[in-house]
């Protein structure tokens, strides 16, 4: 009997813990759980929900009062950045927190951390306005890695500060600039893409501009006042013909100080080389080429190269063999070169010259032979 009423009496704590429902006192956060566990405004927060939250992105929701906190007790990897926080005190009541982003909040001081019953602590700081760090590494119980501690902002002086900025190609070529960063000018920062300009958003989160037509070079992101912040280079997508078995470089026209990083094809063989890129195909079939490149260690951009396969005989690309490419190569071969004129379409019999036995050839193919 006595162990049928304990199992009965941890039945009872359990449902009773799990009937248990969280009541916020900060929007941001409540906000910030509601759409981690995937729960609509009306719905109910029960406390063994928020218990088996491990890891929580609270960017960018205007917190201010951490006393909610503490319904996050097994949280490990905790996102505060961009927020309004002036007080870190409350956090000491997570023990598993070992990650822990204050990036842009309003914070002077986190020498409250030094109470922490964490082991160990890794806290960016970058852009707050702390100017004395010396307390946190005194602390006997918990041991931090701090970031960002040379990247304080003074409140009377204005910054922009963009620590992500990247190109990328949508499925249709249009590049598009990826970007994050942190501001407290008035002024709105305007991205400069040769002569395409947008204003751009500088609020902590990651923000994308179009950038239309087909921009080369380097794109930057400037302040009204013209203070330069960061810059990446676009690579454009753009299309090369190549034919089975040929292995063809393309140069990616990056600076020398970028590399490529990587870089595939749906059907064909890669390899890198520095800045250029070597491509070989044994299938007659269009291709893709997929990269990414970086500046030391930062990511800068994604784009694509297209792949078109050659229409023996089409020396003049208009996507048909006929009288007309023999004309071209008529032309071509008695010095006059024509203004369209594709050598590898051209040389037929793969001997890397266009001679007689080429026009044979696209005169055989013509006839059906």
């Amino acid at each position: 009997m006595r162990k049928i009423a304990i199992t009965i009496l941890a039945a009872v704590l359990m449902l009773t813990a799990q009937a248990q429902k969280v009541t916020f006192n900060s929007p941001g956060i409540e906000a910030g759980v509601r759409h981690h566990l995937g729960l609509d405004a009306n719905a109910d927060i029960p406390q063994s929900r928020t218990d088996t939250i491990t890891a929580i992105d609270l960017s960018g929701l205007g917190i201010t009062d951490l006393r909610d906190i503490v319904y996050l007790p097994n949280v490990r990897t905790l996102d505060l950045s961009g927020n309004e926080i002036t007080n870190v005190g409350p956090l000491n009541v997570l023990d598993s927190l070992c990650e822990l982003n204050l990036k842009k909040n309003a914070l002077e001081s986190i020498n409250l951390l030094a109470f922490s019953n964490a082991d160990k602590m890794m806290v960016d700081v970058t852009a707050n306005y702390i100017e004395d760090f010396s307390y946190l590494f005194d602390c006997i119980k918990c041991q931090f890695t701090l970031i960002g501690m040379n990247r304080q902002q003074k409140k009377d002086i204005p910054y922009l500060d963009v620590y992500q900025l990247y190109a990328d190609v949508k499925d249709n070529g249009q590049p598009v600039i990826w970007y994050r960063g942190f501001t407290n000018m008035q002024e709105t920062p305007v991205m400069v893409c040769g002569d395409a300009r947008a204003d751009a958003t500088i609020d902590g989160h990651l923000n994308s501009i179009a950038i239309p037509g087909t921009p080369t070079g380097t794109t930057a992101v400037v302040l009204s006042c013209g203070a330069l912040s960061d810059t990446t280079y676009i690579v454009p997508p753009a299309n090369f013909v190549v034919k089975a078995g040929e292995t063809i470089t393309i140069e990616t026209g990056l600076p020398d100080d970028y590399c490529v990083l990587y870089a595939y094809a749906n059907y064909g063989n890669v390899e890198i080389d520095g800045n250029a890129i070597r491509y070989t195909t044994d299938n007659d079939v269009e291709d893709t080429i997929h990269f990414c490149y970086c500046l030391g260690e930062t990511l800068k951009g994604f784009s694509r190269f297209y792949l078109n396969m050659v229409l023996l005989g089409d020396v003049n690309m208009d996507g048909m063999t006929d009288i007309s490419d023999v004309v071209a190569m008529v032309s071509y071969i008695l010095g006059s070169e024509p203004s369209v004129f594709n050598r590898t379409a051209a040389d037929l019999n793969k001997d890397s010259r266009i001679d007689i036995s080429d026009l044979v050839r696209i005169l055989n193919l013509i006839l059906g032979q």
